[in-house]
């Protein structure tokens, strides 16, 4: 099972239904943020927390529609490791030039539940969007 943070999930998939993000704004407090005293950890919880969103379906690539169709979860881990060879963009550049936002999907289990909007982003861990999460996680890693 894909275990998670809870509460750093929820606030980060409301604001991805209301707004596009980078991954450099991603779980902010989690570990320090990307300036903390431990970056790496706080790094791959970025990656993992965009690579599952996005195999699920609840998040997009903005503007990287080959990522979000195929939902390619390889090729944004290389995107977020490697950089954007293709096109000369160093791994720092893509964490703040790479853009995410919530789907339909996302929008519809949030609005169902009450939780599309900013004063839910305070809220603390809803038992069931989190169980949602939880069941649509452990789906995609059956998949």
């Amino acid at each position: 099972m894909f275990s998670f943070p809870a509460d750093s999930y929820q606030r980060q998939l409301i604001v991805a239904a209301l707004d596009d993000f980078t991954p450099n704004a991603v779980f902010p407090d989690f570990f320090g943020g990307q300036y903390g005293a431990n970056p790496g950890v706080w790094k791959q919880a970025v990656m993992d927390f965009l690579c599952i969103n996005l195999r699920c379906g609840l998040i997009e690539a903005t503007h990287r529609p080959e990522l979000s169709q195929r939902r390619d979860v390889r090729a944004l881990e290389v995107l977020l490791t490697q950089g954007d060879i293709e096109n000369g963009l160093p791994t720092d550049i893509v964490w703040d030039a790479l853009y995410f936002n919530g789907t339909e999907k996302l929008n519809a289990l949030l609005e169902g539940i009450g939780m599309r909007t900013w004063d839910a982003v305070a809220r603390g861990p809803d038992s069931r969007l989190i169980s949602e999460l939880t069941n649509l996680y452990a789906n995609s890693a059956n998949s």
